[in-house]
């Protein structure tokens, strides 16, 4: 008759079976919070305070208004461009143009401040514009800077002429018009052109009857010769 196995003998077996046995695996490590993405650093306000009023968004009005900081001229217009440099001393003003079809014929004066621009005023036609607002001639006459712009709009009822002049003015702090006539801020005309004698700046306007109307800007308005 067999006798049960001793106590001795199962321990043996025991610590035989437990030696080849793999040992357990390590305990997985701590799960690591997942980490917020970094803030894109949101950029200063660009320095605009005191630079363009509401009366320099002239003629029809257009976005962006005055006193509103830029950083592409992207913001104004697809692919724009500066069309001049008015080098006031001190204070350089580049203007845009956007003749979109899509959009007003519209002219920006910006500011030239770090990091980009602020609207310093702005101009859009309220008439019909039928061929790509252009500036024509332009000039710095002291410490102030004159746009003439050129477009084509409906013909005049009286004299038949569609060719029309807007001139604008900044000292760097806001923008006005410089004409004043019967077609309001706009001279109906087929040329004008700006001509400077020494430190004076004058309008020219050949008249149908072949003279030459000449108008002298007082560093405000152009004004008719005494």
């Amino acid at each position: 008759m067999r006798r049960p196995l001793g106590g001795w003998f199962a321990a043996l077996l025991c610590l035989a079976g437990c030696a080849t046995a793999p040992p357990p695996p390590p305990p997985p490590p701590p799960a690591v919070p997942p980490q917020p993405a970094p803030t894109a650093a949101v950029p200063a306000p660009l320095p605009c305070s005191g630079i363009g009023v509401e009366t320099s968004r002239l003629g029809q009005p257009i976005a962006p208004p005055p006193g509103t900081g830029i950083r592409h001229l992207d913001e104004l217009v697809s692919e724009g461009k500066v069309e001049w440099t008015s080098d006031i001393p001190g204070k350089p003003v580049d203007w845009v143009v956007r003749t979109d079809a899509m959009h007003a014929h519209a002219i920006w004066a910006l500011a030239r401040v770090e990091g980009g621009w602020c609207v310093l005023g702005s101009f859009a036609s309220s008439e019909p514009v039928a061929s790509p607002l252009t500036i024509s001639d332009r000039a710095v006459s002291g410490t102030t800077a004159v746009a003439l712009l050129r477009f084509e709009s409906l013909p005049d009822q009286r004299s038949g002429i569609s060719t029309r002049y807007v001139a604008l003015a900044t000292e760097g702090n806001r923008l006005w018009f410089t004409l004043e006539g019967k077609g309001g801020h706009q001279l109906i005309a087929r040329e004008a052109k700006l001509r400077r004698q020494g430190a004076t700046l004058f309008l020219d306007v050949p008249t149908p009857s072949g003279a030459t109307a000449v108008l002298k800007f007082d560093g405000t308005r152009f004004v008719k010769l005494n």
